[in-house]
């Protein structure tokens, strides 16, 4: 067994629907910020996973992101889908450990949803401008003026 902050194996096997608030209000997220820890916890995997597998393209992100929309839990182990919702689940766990926040099914959908139009607002020739997009974020270097968006649209994306 795996042991990381309390959280074990069996904890983040569990359903996702057993770590969350229960609550089937739709959510409509406006803001990335406001689910950065889950956003982040997605991400952080894809881009680790993209390094140890750089064959790993957009295409195969955006069916792991519909796989994980579709069902949390029932991933064939080892793949891109179940590593990130091992780690969503993982934190899910870590906060109600900690007492820190709580987040319901459709929030978590919605996060996975709100990927999968990230996923496609990056498609590039290359076939990963949504993992450069990624990895750029993470290096803390994302364009912020028009100019550099456009120069990074240009480099990554066109």
């Amino acid at each position: 067994m795996i042991k990381i902050y309390g959280i074990t194996e069996a904890d983040v096997n569990r359903p996702l629907a057993e770590l969350v608030e229960n609550s089937k209000e739709k959510v409509v997220i406006d803001d990335m910020a406001d689910y950065h820890e889950i956003f982040y916890s997605i991400e952080y995997i894809v881009l680790n996973f993209w390094q140890k597998k750089p064959a790993l393209k957009d295409k195969n992100v955006l069916s792991a992101y519909h796989k994980l929309k579709n069902d949390f839990d029932a991933q064939k182990k080892g793949s891109l889908a179940d590593e990130i919702s091992k780690s969503v689940k993982a934190l899910l766990v870590y906060n109600k450990i900690d007492g820190e926040r709580s987040y319901t099914y459709e929030e978590i959908i919605s996060c996975v949803k709100y990927l999968i139009k990230l996923v496609k607002q990056h498609r590039s020739p290359s076939k990963i401008g949504y993992l450069q997009w990624i990895k750029t974020f993470f290096e803390g270097n994302l364009p912020e003026t028009r100019k550099e968006i456009r120069k990074y649209i240009d480099k990554y994306e066109s």
